[in-house]
């Protein structure tokens, strides 16, 4: 077994001789590193006494390094080095895993994806405090400009210049009508057999009435519009009670759907929000949303799966 070198046990004394020669100074050395001339002058003896040689040569007018006094501290320089790149390191590590994240979604996800999805987040991040916001996808994107919120999960056709964005989820739109409209037998329905019913579409600032009101006016369909809503519980209730017809994501119409309240028709013309994670692009660095963007690449889709 090779004999342990008798620097193993000096780290603290090698240190204290690294600040010393920096700064040129035992009673400097004591004031950077908090502690007295004497103390410091002890580190150094036993240094010297454990080598055996003489490291520092101290005169009146300073002190001069021995020859072993250059080597250790060439040595002594790569130790700090690394021991701060450590401190560093650990720094940013304790830094993702403590926090608060500030997240704002639209009122449907925060009812129906984001209880599982932040319950996932927080059995595998304990001390990060989550902060939910909520709102239409206009103002929960003008969230993040204000630095109300640090992330948002909403639903986008584009990538606003400022952002940047994580694909997350593909969100098929439906046709929901109640149990006894005439369109409720049907397999499928078009986009124009929609038009001659009252048509209940999402208040503005919403993504998914962007998209519903583009793939209308890209076939060059007029819907009747009937009523603006800011809630799709609001939309869910009308529709069931038989006052009209809406396009609106699958997963927010399951549940009603389960309890025979609405029918789910699938399009023949497909529509779908890509939901994403969105977030200002001079924030990427910041610990807590670098940790959710890999928690939502990573485990965050199995968490909802």
């Amino acid at each position: 077994m090779n004999k342990r070198s008798p620097l193993y046990d000096s780290v603290n004394s090698l240190l204290v001789f690294h600040e010393v020669v920096r700064q040129k100074s035992f009673s400097r050395a004591g004031e950077e590193l908090f502690i007295s001339q004497p103390a410091v002058t002890k580190h150094i003896k036993g240094l010297e006494h454990k080598m055996g040689l003489e490291l520092i040569r101290r005169s009146r007018g300073g002190f001069q390094l021995s020859e072993a006094g250059k080597i250790l501290f060439k040595a002594t320089q790569k130790i700090s080095n690394h021991l701060r790149e450590v401190e560093n390191r650990l720094g940013r590590l304790q830094k993702e895993h403590r926090g608060l994240l500030r997240i704002g979604t639209t009122e449907s996800y925060s009812r129906c994806l984001m209880p599982r999805l932040l319950s996932g987040f927080h059995n595998l991040f304990p001390s990060i405090k989550i902060a939910l916001d909520v709102g239409n996808s206009e103002e929960i994107e003008k969230s993040l400009t204000v630095y109300r919120n640090d992330l948002a999960l909403i639903g986008l056709t584009r990538t606003p210049p400022r952002f940047e964005s994580i694909p997350f989820l593909k969100e098929e739109l439906v046709l929901i009508v109640s149990p006894s409209h005439p369109l409720a037998k049907r397999e499928k329905v078009s986009l124009n057999m929609i038009r001659a019913f009252p048509f209940i579409i999402r208040g503005k600032g919403s993504t998914t009435r962007r998209v519903v009101l583009q793939a209308f006016q890209n076939l060059g369909i007029r819907p009747s519009l009937l009523i603006e809503a800011g809630s799709s519980e609001f939309i869910k209730q009308w529709v069931s009670e038989g006052k009209g017809v809406s396009i609106i994501v699958r997963r927010i119409a399951e549940e009603e759907t389960r309890r025979g309240l609405i029918k789910m028709v699938p399009l023949m013309e497909p529509l779908s929000l890509q939901v994403a994670l969105l977030f200002l692009r001079k924030e990427r660095a910041n610990p807590v949303i670098k940790t959710f963007s890999q928690f939502i690449e990573g485990k965050g889709r199995e968490s909802i799966a």
